[in-house]
C-alpha cells in the first residue's frame, strides 16, 4: 500500500455514486492534472496521481493526489470548483480593517461557540468525526484526541493547506450532497457556514449526513440564518433573483474584496428543522448564540439588548445552530 493514502481513511470511503466499497489500484504518474480536471475517469487513464481507487460496484476510479482521495460525483459542476477556489482566495489573503474588524471578532465568536458546544456534547472516546466543508478551520483540531477527524472539502487546495497549517491528516476531497463515505461511518458530523453554497441542494445534503451517521451518531450544522435579526427582510421578503441582484450591486459599488457568488443564498431556520425532521432526525434542538457577526457597533447592542431573549437567540441570530440525533 503506498504512504500516501491513510488505512483509517481508506476503511470509511465508499463511491459517491453507487456507494460501493473502494480499494487501491496503481496509477502511472506522467505528468499533472489540475485540481478542477475530470474529477473521475476510466481505470488506466490516471495520469499523474500518486495511485486511484477503484469502486467494487460500478468499477469507477478517482485519483488521489498528495493523499487526498477526490472523490467527486459525475455531475459535479467545474465552475462551481473554479468560483470557490476564488473565494477562498480572496478570503485568505484578505486583511480586515475599519468596520471589518468588529465583523471579523463575532465571526470569530461564533466558532468559537460553535466549536465549544461539539466539545461540550460529543463526549466519549475514539469518536470518528466528520467536518463536512471544512475550509480552512482551526477549531476543529481542538478536538483532536476525540478520534478520528475526518476533512471534508469541494477543495483539494484547502486540504493541503489544512495538512500544511494544522497536520491534518484524513483528508478528502469531493461533493457534500454525495458524501463519499460508507453508511455509518461517523459518530459526529460538523458543518459550518456551508449550505448556503448549495442551497438548491439542502434537502440531499441533510439526507446524506443522516446516511453518513451512525445510529445514534450526532449533527452540529451551523449556516447563515434567513431570519437573522437584521438580514430577514431581504432573504425572505425579497426573491432570490432579486436579493443576489442587489447584494452583487451593493459589494460592487462598494468594491468589496470578496463578493458573494450568486449561488450562495441564506437558508430558513423553520425549513432546515422540517428537512431534520423529514430525514429522520431526533432530539431537534436549536442552540442559543450569544455573537452577530456583520453588522456594526450600533447593530451589536441592539442584538445584545434584545438576546436576553432565549428566542432570539435561537432563532434570530445571524447564524442559525442545530444538535440532532440521528
Amino acid at each position: 500500500m503506498s504512504p500516501s493514502t491513510n488505512p483509517e481513511l481508506l476503511g470509511l470511503l465508499a463511491c459517491p455514486e453507487c456507494g460501493g466499497n473502494l480499494v487501491l489500484s496503481p496509477c502511472k504518474a506522467e505528468g499533472s492534472a489540475s485540481p478542477a480536471g475530470p474529477a473521475n475517469r476510466a481505470a488506466g487513464d490516471l495520469a499523474g496521481c500518486e495511485e486511484s481507487l477503484l469502486c467494487a460496484g460500478c468499477n469507477r476510479s478517482f485519483e488521489v493526489r498528495n493523499g487526498i482521495p477526490r472523490l467527486y460525483p459525475d455531475d459535479i459542476d467545474r465552475a462551481h470548483i473554479e468560483e470557490e477556489e476564488k473565494l477562498a482566495e480572496l478570503m485568505a489573503t484578505h486583511v480586515p480593517s475599519g468596520r471589518e474588524i468588529l465583523y471579523e471578532a463575532q465571526w470569530a465568536q461564533s466558532k468559537k461557540e460553535f466549536w465549544g458546544f461539539v466539545k461540550e456534547r460529543a463526549r466519549g472516546a475514539n469518536l470518528s468525526i466528520l467536518n463536512a466543508g471544512c475550509g480552512i478551520d482551526r477549531g476543529f483540531f481542538d478536538l483532536e484526541g476525540a478520534g478520528t477527524l475526518v476533512a471534508f472539502d469541494l477543495m483539494p487546495s484547502l486540504l493541503e493547506r489544512l495538512g500544511s497549517m494544522y497536520g491534518s491528516k484524513h483528508n478528502v476531497a469531493g461533493a457534500v450532497q454525495a458524501l463519499p463515505f460508507r453508511e455509518g461511518s461517523f459518530d459526529c458530523i460538523c458543518c459550518v457556514d456551508l449550505v448556503h453554497h448549495e442551497p438548491e441542494r439542502l434537502p440531499g445534503i441533510i439526507r446524506s449526513f443522516h446516511k453518513a451517521l451512525k445510529p445514534g451518531g450526532a449533527l452540529f450544522l451551523e449556516d447563515i440564518n434567513a431570519w437573522g435579526l437584521f438580514q430577514f427582510w431581504k432573504s425572505i421578503f425579497l426573491p432570490a433573483p432579486v436579493h443576489g441582484a442587489l447584494r452583487s450591486a451593493y459589494h460592487a459599488a462598494r468594491r468589496s474584496p470578496h463578493r458573494p457568488a450568486d449561488y450562495e443564498f441564506p437558508t430558513s431556520v423553520w425549513s432546515v428543522r422540517k428537512l431534520l425532521e423529514a430525514a429522520g432526525f431526533n432530539e431537534i434542538e436549536a442552540v442559543p448564540q450569544r455573537a452577530y457577526p456583520n453588522t456594526g457597533p450600533a447593530g451589536l447592542a441592539v442584538y445584545r439588548a434584545l438576546s436576553r431573549f432565549d428566542r432570539v437567540r435561537r432563532y434570530h441570530n445571524f447564524h442559525y445552530m442545530f444538535f440532532a440525533v440521528k
